[in-house]
């Protein structure tokens, strides 16, 4: 498929409401099915080498990729998305590539979302994707019963926004939390054939 097809097909029907997780804030049913089809067709018609080209695209490409990848859970990217996940070059993707490493429901995903907060935190004047990768590990924490996000939510001090030694405010993982168990409700309501 062209570069502009995709685009067409893939990335502008998706990245809208993808971003931020805006699915959520959609009232009106024929928005939300609309947005529901357009993935379940692009999810039948998507081809592995397609994610990989938009992966390699703007942040609007790779939000829907990740988004696809992750309701269809297609594990096989998981080191592209961690490839893009922890420098943090781009702004907004990375919400999506922790919700993507949340579905391949691995140890695989459990170690990159580690090592995005090991890297990020504190917070300090780096605020990225912190929120949704805490989302994504006490996600999977509950899932499994383990307790790696514990460690970072212990102290108040990693999710401070600090410039020069002052500190302007504070990330709220726990708001990031219920955030994203929100976005996996939507998923396993609207897509129940890749329910988890």
């Amino acid at each position: 498929m062209t570069e502009y097809n995709i685009l067409k097909h893939y990335v502008q029907p998706l990245y809208l409401n993808v971003l931020h997780g805006n699915f959520l804030r959609r009232i009106d049913k024929e928005d939300v099915d609309a947005f529901v089809d357009s993935t379940r067709v692009a999810l039948y018609e998507v081809t592995d080498i397609e994610l990989i080209q938009m992966y390699n695209r703007c942040w609007r490409h790779t939000i829907s990729a990740s988004w696809l990848c992750g309701i269809g859970r297609f594990p096989q990217h998981l080191k592209k998305i961690e490839s893009l996940l922890i420098p943090s070059q781009t702004c907004y993707a990375g919400q999506f590539h922790c919700f993507a490493l949340a579905r391949f429901d691995d140890a695989e995903s459990v170690r990159v979302l580690r090592s995005y907060l090991d890297t990020y935190l504190p917070v300090g004047e780096r605020q990225y994707d912190q929120e949704w990768a805490i989302g994504a590990l006490r996600w999977l924490d509950r899932r499994h019963g383990t307790d790696y996000a514990q460690v970072y939510l212990k102290n108040s001090d990693n999710w401070k926004l600090r410039y020069l030694d002052h500190e302007y405010g504070t990330l709220r993982p726990e708001e990031g939390i219920l955030h994203f168990q929100k976005v996996m409700n939507f998923v396993d309501k609207y897509f129940p054939e890749f329910a988890t």
